[in-house]
């Protein structure tokens, strides 16, 4: 993975992990806290490398 990491929405993070966007929600639930708010429809930077921090790097799944 790059060092540079660019806002994704929930549709593209879903497709990078090979799952429907209800499924990619149900993931992040118990995470939401940790996250935090999306702005917008994108998830910042900081909020993708959480999202893979928890979820594992979708390009090593």
């Amino acid at each position: 993975m790059a060092d540079y990491i660019k806002p994704q929405t929930k549709q593209e993070l879903a497709a990078r992990y090979g799952v429907t966007t209800r499924t990619f929600t149900n993931w992040l639930k118990p995470h939401l806290s940790t996250i935090g708010r999306r702005i917008g429809h994108t998830y910042t930077p900081k909020q993708v490398k959480i999202i893979y921090d928890i979820l594992g790097n979708p390009s090593v799944e």
